[in-house]
Parts: C-alpha cells; structure tokens; sequence
C-alpha cells in the first residue's frame, strides 16, 4: 500500500493529506515514519507506567511534578502529535498557546490599545483534564487527521497520552489536547466578548479580557466562571486567588511582560536582571554563572539562550541594548546557538 506521508524530520510541522489520498491504518503510517527505526509493536503494547520517570520542580515557592517519557514512549509521542494531534480544532482566533507560529507576545499585543484589564486563570488546569476529556477531545480529529482507524486504536492512544487518569505535564502531546480541550468554552467566551466589543485571548490556563473602560468589563468574572463551568460540566474552575482587574495608564504586568501606557510591550524587570545577571558573570566569572541555574555550566547556558530568544520575540529594542552593553558577540550567540 502506498503510503502519501514523507517524513523528512521529526518534531517537523503537520504534513496534511493530499486532497485525492485515502486514510491509511495507524500501523502503516507508524511504520513509514520510522522506518523500521522504532517498533510499532512499543506503540501496541508498551507499558506506560514502566516508561516515563517523575520530577518536582519548584519555582516562585511552588511545585509542580513533571513527567519524562523514555525515548520509547516519546517516540509514540512525537508520531501522534504529527499525524493525530496537530489537526485537533481548536479556536485560532483566541489561543495562542503551544502553536507554531503564536506565542505569548501575540496574547498580549491584542490588548495593546485597551485601556482596563481582567485577568485570570484556571486552576489545577493539566490534572483537571481528565481521561473522557481527552478522550473526546481527540475523537474530535476523526475527520481531519490521517488516521483510518483511529476508533480502532482511541483507548490505546489515551493509554498513551494520559497517567493517572489524567493529562500530565511534561508530556509533548499534553499541550495540543489542552488546547483543544477548552474549544467549546474558548467558542462560548468569544461569542459573549464580543457581544461586549471586549478582546478575549488564552494562553494555555491564562486568560485576559480587555476593554475600553471599567464599565465594558462589569460582571466579566461571573460571567468566566459560569461559562467554563457549563461548557466543560464543572470539570475545570478559575483560580479562585488569581483573578483581578487592571487599569491602563500604568504598566501592566500581562503574561510575564509589560503593557506600557503608550501600546508597546516590553520585557518584565525581573526577566531584565536575570538576563544581565547570567550575562555579566558569563563574561567575568564562569563558575558563579553555572552556579546561578540548577544543574551547572549546560543548564545555565541553556537558560540564558532561551531568556535572549524570549526577548527577541517581545522586545527589539531592550534586545539592542544588551547588544551596546555587553557587545553584540556575546548577545548573538547566546541567541542563535542551540543549548538543549
């Protein structure tokens, strides 16, 4: 059987199907990806609680346990992202979480010519999707995605997907099920703003609703709450410490960056200092820069590429500045330089 995938790179962006190509079974379009590399037999058969490790980490006092799939789980993991997962709908017009294409940054720059603010998020939101979410959730790919018999194998693919009867962090596929979990609030919320000309985006669990005054945004919390509640039958709740309204005119902290009083977005002080921070003792002082990052010289070095590439989606000109300060050799490195 001919198989009308081919799979230069793995991780790579969605292949869609030709127009005229019928589906194909999940085993053949494992196999042509692979090509023998990986076992559909791991994909059939692999215990999942004996392949993926646990680990706590804590950040701002808070700790979160995150998984890690062994290289043979990851391997199913990487082959459902790209022939199942990456063609679950989901509201592009509102989430710009976890997409090629989309970041934080977008979130934001939405709300730029606002002038008041409610922001909130969801809690517990990953362990609160729960196996018959995902499940559903997936189906709803049925008809987009490649898979010919995807009701066949859909217990198996939430076998893999979900541990402990939940979607876990740390997993690949965990940030396009989450995605297009919420559609059926993220489609409720969207039409009830914009009965309110308010601006709605989501950024996986945050959400920030923006208006032209206080006034466009009385009632805006009950009304979150009650259409996640209804649409995702009382599964998911908001933060109940997390919520709170916010006035233009000062800068406005939104998602890790500011919104300031003229529309441009700017990176947070906080992000700032630790990027001159690692910067400085990286040029002067090895050994307190691989002290300042949990797991040495390699996890400091990575940190730091990752802070300069978040600034240069949010912030051209703080990006420049560094360049006059530190010297654009050591910037431009750190910034195009692969550290994973």
């Amino acid at each position: 059987m001919r198989i009308v995938y081919e799979i230069n790179h793995l991780m790579s962006t969605p292949i869609s199907p030709l127009p005229a190509s019928p589906k194909q079974p999940i085993e053949a379009l494992f196999n042509a990806m692979y090509h023998g590399k990986k076992s559909f037999s791991d994909f059939a058969n692999l215990s999942i609680d004996e392949n993926f490790t646990r680990k706590s980490i804590n950040r701002s006092g808070k700790t979160r346990e995150l998984l890690k799939p062994s290289d043979k789980l990851k391997g199913c993991h990487e082959f459902l992202r790209l022939f199942l997962l990456d063609f679950l709908p989901l509201n592009d017009e509102i989430v710009f979480s976890y997409r090629k294409g989309s970041n934080a940054y977008d979130a934001v720059a939405r709300h730029a010519k606002s002038k008041s603010f409610f922001v909130c998020d969801i809690e517990h939101f990953f362990p609160s999707l729960k196996r018959t979410r995902v499940k559903s959730t997936i189906a709803t790919a049925r008809d987009s995605c490649p898979i010919e018999d995807i009701d066949t194998w859909l217990e198996r693919i939430v076998d893999l997907v979900c541990v402990d009867d939940a979607l876990p962090m740390g997993f690949s596929t965990s940030p396009n099920i989450s995605n297009a979990a919420l559609l059926p609030f993220d489609n409720a919320l969207q039409s009830y703003c914009e009965s309110r000309n308010l601006i709605l985006t989501r950024y996986s669990d945050d959400l920030i609703i923006s208006g032209e005054n206080f006034a466009s945004l009385d009632g805006i919390e009950a009304q979150v709450a009650t259409h996640l509640q209804e649409t995702m039958n009382g599964e998911l709740n908001l933060h109940p410490k997390k919520s709170k309204f916010l006035h233009g005119g000062v800068k406005i902290k939104l998602l890790g960056m500011v919104l300031l009083p003229n529309g441009t977005i700017s990176v947070d002080a906080g992000v700032k200092e630790e990027i001159e921070i690692l910067i400085h003792f990286y040029l002067r002082d090895k050994s307190k820069f691989a002290d300042r990052v949990e797991g040495g010289l390699q996890k400091a070095e990575a940190r730091l590429s990752g802070l300069l590439n978040y600034v240069n989606t949010v912030d051209q000109a703080y990006l420049d500045k560094l360049r006059k300060k530190f010297g654009t050799t050591v910037v431009d490195f750190f910034l195009h330089r692969s550290f994973s």
